[in-house]
């Protein structure tokens, strides 16, 4: 039963700042964040060293990229040192790229959605809260790699906040909207891997944005994952300010975006549970 329903059978409209509004938000994100664990446990449920692999693996990543791209492409990071660039960007990357699989996290779901009412767009923010394990991880390794290559933390990184809530809006406006429109084009989840290897090659994750043509440098201010993953070397590598305007021109788009994206899906979620 979707809340329009419960409105229309009491009667009686549910304020935004209500009791009743602000007590379910509370459980809500308690439910979130419970679901969160829960697809952090089956991920690794069945390996004995979880957290072993959860940092292993993304560092691996990191050194077949270094190897291949620095030593046999003779890409280089600019004036930053090449294994701490791609390793801030592919923080920045890893977790937009956890927003673009919750594609199918409606239908993944099914089961739950069939039997009790909750707001929908839990289950699709579940896999985006469970993605910033990793993100800290990210982050975390692009300080450590930093020191070690003779960067150390400079004043700039207290911007760090406003540049990362950028890439959190951003992720979660994805991974509603494209949930939500997965259940009614089921094409979409054919469609992801591909959208988000050329999304991942089209940003300057692996090489820096002075290598991209001229007549392409317009995808790096419009492009919200170029534009987070250059504000992060700025801040965090560089010891430069980023650039606030843009910063503050995406978060107003990517709030617009994900506010925009929950009202799409509570005015088709009645729908929802007869497709999945």
């Amino acid at each position: 039963m979707s809340e329009a329903t419960v409105q229309a059978t009491t009667g009686r409209a549910i304020g935004p700042f209500s009791a009743t509004s602000l007590k379910r938000a509370r459980s809500e994100a308690r439910l979130t964040v419970s679901f969160a664990r829960r697809e952090l446990h089956s991920k690794y449920r069945q390996s004995s060293l979880s957290l072993f692999w959860g940092i292993v693996q993304p560092v691996l990543l990191v050194l077949v990229y270094a190897v291949v791209f620095s030593q046999i492409l003779n890409v280089d990071g600019g004036t930053i040192p090449y294994l701490s660039f791609v390793v801030a960007g592919l923080a920045v990357w890893r977790y937009f790229a956890a927003g673009l699989q919750q594609a199918t996290s409606f239908i993944d779901r099914s089961a739950v959605l069939s039997k009790v009412y909750f707001r929908r767009e839990v289950i699709p923010l579940s896999g985006c809260v469970a993605a910033l394990v990793d993100l800290g991880v990210g982050l975390v390794a692009m300080v450590c790699v930093a020191w070690k290559q003779g960067i150390p933390p400079s004043i700039t990184l207290v911007a760090l906040p406003l540049v990362l809530l950028v890439l959190l809006v951003y992720t979660a406006a994805a991974a509603i909207l494209l949930a939500t429109i997965t259940v009614f084009v089921r094409d979409v989840a054919h469609a992801m891997p591909t959208i988000s290897q050329v999304l991942f090659l089209a940003s300057p994750i692996l090489y820096p944005e002075s290598q991209i043509p001229s007549s392409l440098k317009f995808l790096g201010v419009v492009n919200p994952v170029a534009v987070v993953a250059e504000a992060t070397r700025a801040v965090a590598l560089m010891g430069d300010w980023p650039n606030f305007s843009l910063l503050l021109v995406h978060l107003f788009l990517g709030s617009a975006l994900l506010v925009g994206s929950v009202f799409y899906l509570r005015s088709i979620e009645d729908r929802i549970v007869d497709v999945v």
